[in-house]
């Protein structure tokens, strides 16, 4: 009586270690596969944060340039301007310059026309008789 116990409690505890082995072999396995899966995730995480970093690199890098560029444009329409106006400046220049000359020129002759006819008509016709050179030296 006491081999059949004994047999059919060694047979038992076999049975219960090929099942404790069994959960300890599961557990390693889900062990196991939770590591792989971790570090696949690990692996995800640090591909984004790569690619991550490269779009800010290329979103800095296409700001900079976009800055340049309407830097670059601002300072060409900055000197465009200048120049339209230096110029708009040297013509304004021109044309005050031509009208002074202008009106040196009817004043000089209202003047000379003044002066020619409070002469006498003796003096007028030895005037006008006088050559420039002579006029000249007239002070």
């Amino acid at each position: 009586m006491i081999k059949p116990f004994k047999s059919m409690l060694i047979g038992g505890l076999d049975q219960k270690i090929e099942e404790i082995k069994s959960n300890i072999n599961s557990s390693l396995q889900s062990f196991s596969d939770a590591e792989t899966k971790l570090k696949e995730a690990e692996k995800q995480t640090a591909d984004l944060d790569n690619k991550i970093q490269e779009l800010l690199n290329s979103a800095k890098s296409q700001a900079e340039t976009i800055s340049k560029s309407i830097i670059d444009k601002t300072t060409q329409n900055i000197s465009s301007k200048e120049k339209s106006s230096l110029e708009r400046i040297k013509q304004l220049e021109i044309s005050a310059i031509q009208s002074i000359k202008n009106q040196a020129s009817l004043e000089l002759n209202n003047m000379i026309t003044s002066y020619l006819s409070n002469l006498s008509d003796e003096d007028r016709g030895k005037l006008l008789k006088k050559t420039i050179t002579e006029f000249k030296s007239i002070n």
